[in-house]
């Protein structure tokens, strides 16, 4: 496999103990999303994040390049760009965050250890994603790429 490091199953579970106290069953869905956000980026499925777009769209962060809010196509291309200038080497989620308000707001970050394709020197990136909640569903609004 390209990526060699995969998601591990159980982090959803060590994320709501983690977090723990009021609004756990938030937390918990909160955790399984960016799991499953997670999982998305390291198959470099770019379709599938965009897929979690807010009804807004999602506003995205390159270094320091803001870009939107963008529909969904807008999202898939640019992602796939970035996954095609980028070999992705493993992909851990950290612990998210709620951060409450009407309509609850959430955020996440992802770990994404990847080279630039041509070069042999791996990178550490930093990739947040905020969340809001709509319709039930915890939905992506954000994503920022930070290089360390």
């Amino acid at each position: 496999m390209r990526h060699g490091g995969k998601v591990a199953p159980g982090l959803a579970v060590l994320f709501s103990l983690l977090l723990g106290g009021g609004g756990q069953a938030s937390a918990q869905e909160v955790a399984v999303v960016i799991e499953r956000i997670a999982r998305f980026w390291a198959d470099e499925d770019a379709g599938s994040i965009a897929e979690q777009s807010a009804r807004e769209g999602i506003s995205i962060n390159l270094d320091g390049r803001a870009l939107g809010p963008l529909g969904g196509r807008q999202v898939t291309a640019v992602l796939r760009q970035l996954f095609q200038d980028h070999q992705t080497l493993r992909v851990r989620p950290m612990t998210p965050q709620m951060v409450g308000g009407e309509p609850p707001k959430a955020f996440g970050e992802i770990t994404w250890q990847q080279q630039p394709r041509g070069t042999t020197i791996p990178e550490k990136t930093s990739v947040f994603v905020a969340l809001v909640l709509q319709d039930g569903r915890w939905r992506i609004s954000e994503i920022r790429v930070l290089r360390s």
